[in-house]
């Protein structure tokens, strides 16, 4: 099976934007889930503010290159993917509630939560929402090697494969997605 999705943020900003895509595979090899992430550029500011924390050991609110926020409509495509991945291992309980995760590619990690807020309407009214969001960190590491990608990173360097970071998801990995999955048919 091959197949390729392109998966846009709940904000409409092309420029936050995901594909996950599968290769052609034999008979008895591995089954892989290819995904590159859009790494958002930031202004100047909000670079040096990033690098700042990020050389403190501290964490902006939707990461460093900022966020995607998935769909609920995004779910049955997101599931096409798991499903492939579980095509031939069992998998651990697909029903289970969706949780907060990471998993990384060479230069950069990824955190996947489902967070749920409330607000106030004006007619005392509360709206409940909920969000799958995935945020996307440079590495940590010791203080040198912070101070070293805090200075790469105002310099314009994201990731080895410039504007986009590369990732995979192996057969082990197909749980996460159906967390994701999970989480995006609790939205």
């Amino acid at each position: 099976m091959e197949k390729t999705e392109f998966f846009v943020c709940r904000c409409h900003d092309v420029s936050h934007q995901l594909v996950l895509e599968t290769l052609e595979t034999e008979e008895n090899e591995e089954h892989v889930v290819y995904g590159c992430f859009h790494i958002v550029h930031l202004e100047f500011w909000e670079k040096l503010k990033c690098a700042m924390k990020y050389i403190f050991g501290r964490k902006c609110k939707d990461g460093d290159f900022d966020a995607l926020l998935l769909r609920p409509e995004d779910s049955d495509r997101l599931e096409c993917f798991a499903n492939y991945l579980d095509d031939s291992i069992s998998a651990p309980d697909k029903q289970t509630d969706p949780f907060h995760f990471t998993f990384s590619s060479t230069d950069n990690v990824y955190e996947v939560s489902f967070d749920t807020y409330q607000d106030k309407l004006k007619d005392g009214s509360i709206l409940t929402d909920s969000e799958l969001s995935v945020c996307v960190w440079m590495k940590p590491g010791n203080l040198f090697y912070r101070l070293y990608r805090a200075a790469k990173y105002l310099s314009g360097y994201c990731s080895r494969y410039g504007d986009f970071d590369s990732f995979e998801f192996v057969q082990n990995d197909a749980w996460k997605l159906h967390r994701m999955v999970s989480g995006l048919r609790a939205c």
